[in-house]
């Protein structure tokens, strides 16, 4: 597995598995599209997990915020390790301690995060949807400052 800044040429790729998430669950966002990662990702430093050729996942990081913004595994990559190792090329690329937001009814997600060091931080029941602030509080984080 290779996980490297995303080329123009991956863009279909990481839209068409971002599509395909916020179809299946994300019921809050009224009518997702492709056009949707354009939007939702500018500006920010994008980054694929490739496996085999084949884009497996996304990550992007809001850099002057150390803040995952998006990190997306395709269905058939998942449990193999892909979040994993772009979990770990976001804390490469940060400053200081990684945050992101998960929703919180997003069970294996948070599962996941937990598994990569992250713990709840702050949690805003008001937005929609309801979700948690998490903190990268990994020994990883600790022997890199």
């Amino acid at each position: 597995m290779k996980v490297r800044p995303m080329k123009p040429s991956d863009r279909q790729a990481v839209a068409a598995i971002y599509l395909r998430d916020r179809e299946l669950y994300f019921p809050w966002v009224a009518k997702p599209n492709l056009a949707d990662f354009d939007h939702d990702s500018s500006g920010e430093a994008l980054f694929v997990a490739e496996v085999n050729g084949q884009i497996a996942g996304f990550a992007s990081l809001i850099r002057v915020l150390d803040f995952i913004h998006l990190l997306f595994v395709a269905p058939e990559f998942r449990h193999q390790g892909v979040g994993h190792a772009l979990i770990e090329r976001m804390r490469q690329e940060a400053i200081g301690s990684l945050t992101l937001k998960c929703v919180i009814n997003n069970e294996a997600a948070l599962k996941f995060y937990a598994g990569e060091g992250f713990a709840i931080r702050r949690e805003d029941r008001i937005a929609v949807p309801a979700n948690y602030t998490l903190i990268d509080v990994s020994d990883r984080v600790a022997n890199k400052q």
